[in-house]
């Protein structure tokens, strides 16, 4: 088998021990790997129906035949959960070297079941694979939990394995069950949306060290070094990934804003004065840029690490990233460079995830603003750029302390305990990313039909939404949505794979590392398939229809270039060529199709 390993590492932290598995070859052909596989897998052995905080829901590190393979952005790795925060199927995706590094040990997954009595860590060296007390790990910041588990080493692995390992960690929001609590890995990288640093902290599981030292077959040697040149001079002369290099997503923030497209107080606005200075990114690059960081077989080290002169502050942090300044800048009113970068540590540090965090303190300050959330409630004065109070809030959430504890439960529950429920601008319980919908509409029916939620890495339009043809968007939201299914399922980095060249790259790639005569339109459906079966997941977890809404100030009122989101018009369409019925319930025809009957029964 190439490019696969063809094995998964089961860990049970309910009786403490571990157990290497084959993959069927099938399920790897006909799901690919990562989201795809760990979906499979999900689906067969666990309930939809499950509390995601309890013992029985299971957290699965998956990687891709790409991986570690030396592909070009080809390092990263996907869990598959489910989500405490919207209950429906997870799927975040994360850069840096976890993945290679679980593919170099010998694995293409890892699952992690059941509940530890006492916080532990896990170390995975190879086939060597032990559950260690982490008591002492418990209550730590991310950063530090990653020093203290590195240094604490330095007697059994040598410099060259204490240098290459990698790390996932949970920080105290985590280990308190903060509903949107992300898993943060290698210095600041995080698996953000969805709430999986939640259950990882319901496992009581701290952390996941992994030093492997094989290595990655491919099928085709010689015509994989021809690809990998030819991409890296493809790569030279594309302006748009010469731009990505310097900036990361920095040249993001001008360019949304500029465009009414922009967060702004709790999507109240498409534009915010204060991000006008963003249009030219070197403002940003030039007053945070410690040096760029990318990820392992990337030579576009679009990661940024930043640093500002502030001792409560100290070291550096990864990012901000684009949608993390629009949720904790403007989105909350915040304008000012270094109180953005204080919001993002904390974030990293506490281990939350930084949209999510943005979109429930925003409803938060709209709330008080017009006198629904007492004073009194919260402990001290709230509002749209009070940056004293917000960075005050993300720590008492983390801990879930005071007013954070209801924070912590997410933007529905904040927003229906002070009876305005249409104040929290979320999907399916998961707070909007950066983007307006009232500024590109079919943005609003991407967010709506997302499996996941109000997510915006599942479907990627907007980043290239000139070179297609707005008559069309709903149709082109339903391939694209297939598209970046196979992209996770690789796994690969959708901001570098997101255009139309890069389809036939993914299939070069695919064809040349596994062997495997995968075709064009054999990927489509294998996209296809992956996404009905999230969605007949989440059918039989309870949601369904009534949950692929935007909120009514998306719909009802024109706040963004005089225009609203049409999506009741654009979600009937949408359903017909997904090959779903007036309820959002995939037809017998179209699972059957899919090979998807017996998944689908009863429905």
């Amino acid at each position: 088998m190439f490019a696969w390993k063809g094995k998964l590492l089961r860990i049970d932290l309910s009786r403490g021990n571990c157990s290497v598995e084959e993959i069927p070859p099938d399920l790897l052909r006909d799901y690919i790997g990562g989201r795809g596989a760990g979906l499979r897998i999900l689906f067969d052995e666990m309930d939809p129906r499950t509390d995601p905080l309890g013992p029985e829901n299971k957290l699965i590190f998956a990687t891709g035949p790409l991986v570690g393979t030396g592909v070009p952005a080809g390092g990263r790795y996907i869990v598959v959960s489910k989500s405490p925060l919207s209950g429906a199927i997870a799927n975040p995706c994360c850069g840096g070297y976890f993945g290679p590094n679980l593919k170099f040990a010998g694995y293409d997954l890892l699952i992690v079941e059941g509940q530890s009595p006492d916080p532990v860590y896990v170390v995975i060296r190879d086939d060597r694979v032990e559950i260690r007390p982490a008591a002492h790990l418990w209550g730590k910041w991310a950063t530090e939990t990653e020093h203290l588990i590195r240094s604490g080493m330095g007697g059994e692995f040598d410099a060259w394995e204490l240098n290459n390992m990698s790390i996932v960690t949970i920080g105290p929001a985590g280990e308190n069950l903060v509903k949107f609590a992300c898993i943060m890995s290698d210095g600041g990288r995080a698996a953000g949306r969805s709430g999986l640093g939640a259950v990882m902290g319901s496992k009581r599981l701290k952390g996941l060290v992994v030093c492997g030292t094989g290595d990655v077959t491919v099928a085709d040697v010689d015509g994989f070094k021809r690809a990998v040149m030819e991409f890296f001079e493809e790569g030279r002369a594309n302006q748009s990934l010469e731009k990505r290099r310097r900036y990361g997503t920095w040249s993001l923030p001008g360019r949304a804003n500029k465009t009414g497209t922009q967060a702004a107080l709790n999507f109240q606005s498409g534009y915010f004065e204060p991000f006008c200075k963003f249009e030219d990114p070197d403002v940003i690059r030039d007053s945070l840029r410690v040096r760029d960081e990318g990820c392992f077989g990337c030579p576009f080290a679009c990661g940024k690490r930043s640093r500002i002169q502030d001792l409560a502050y100290p070291g550096t942090a990864k990012g901000p990233e684009h949608e993390s300044m629009a949720l904790l800048g403007s989105n909350c009113g915040i304008g000012d460079l270094d109180d953005i970068f204080r919001a993002n540590y904390l974030c990293n540090e506490l281990g939350m995830d930084t949209i999510s965090s943005g979109a429930i303190l925003s409803c938060a300050m709209e709330l008080s603003e017009r006198g629904y959330l007492p004073e009194k409630d919260v402990g001290f004065p709230l509002g749209f750029g009070s940056t004293a109070a917000m960075f005050q809030l993300m720590r008492m959430t983390a801990l879930r302390e005071g007013f954070g504890d209801l924070l912590a439960e997410g933007g529905n529950a904040l927003a229906r305990k002070y009876g305005h429920p249409e104040l929290f601008m979320g999907i399916k319980g998961m707070g909007m990313p950066a983007w307006h919908p009232q500024g590109i509409e079919v943005i609003g029916l991407q967010y709506a039909t997302n499996n996941v939620g109000g997510c915006h890495t599942k479907a990627t339009l907007p980043f290239y939404e000139g070179r297609k043809d707005p008559a069309h968007h709903v149709a082109q939201t339903k391939e694209d949505q297939d598209y970046i299914a196979v992209v996770d399922s690789g796994v690969l980095c959708w901001i570098i794979y997101h255009g139309p060249l890069w389809g036939e790259k993914l299939l070069s790639w695919l064809r040349i590392t596994t062997g495997v005569d995968y075709t064009e339109g054999g990927l489509s459906v294998i996209g296809e398939r992956i996404w009905n079966l999230e969605r007949i997941f989440n059918l039989r977890a309870g949601i369904s229809k009534k949950d692929d809404r935007l909120p009514k100030r998306m719909t009802d009122e024109p706040r963004v270039k005089n225009q609203v989101v049409h999506l009741d018009r654009m979600l009937t369409e949408y359903y017909g060529l997904r090959g779903w019925n007036e309820e959002g319930v995939p037809t017998p025809g179209k699972l059957k199709a899919l090979g998807l009957e017996k998944e689908g029964a009863g429905m």
